[in-house]
């Protein structure tokens, strides 16, 4: 059991730009990630066989612009994150803007 964690950086100053970069926001949103933070999203895969299929999906939706990342953790590794979220931030514009949308705590199973 493992994390795959989608990490990228894409370009969003022309107008086709930012299409893209929604576009691929939103498959990686239809494949089963969530997003974790703006630019980067995760999704759970049981198998390394599943690893390797999200992978090669990852590389036929990706824009040919940009940068992204891909990183594998094991379960055990992402058991051993940590969160600082201080008490500016929960009361900030964005996380206001969230609302009841913003995620108290990650939930899988």
């Amino acid at each position: 059991m493992g994390w795959l964690f989608v990490c990228f950086d894409l370009p969003v100053e022309e107008k086709e730009e930012r299409r893209l970069a929604a576009k691929f926001r939103k498959n990686l949103l239809d494949l089963g990630y969530f997003m974790l933070q703006n630019s980067i999203y995760v999704r759970s895969c049981v198998t390394y066989e599943k690893t390797d299929k999200f992978i090669k999906t990852l590389n036929e939706i990706a824009p040919n612009t940009g940068s992204i990342n891909i990183f594998y953790l094991t379960d055990r590794q992402w058991s051993l994150s940590i969160c600082i979220e201080k008490t500016d931030y929960k009361n900030s514009k964005y996380q206001q803007k969230m609302g009841e949308n913003a995620p108290k705590q990650m939930t899988f199973w």
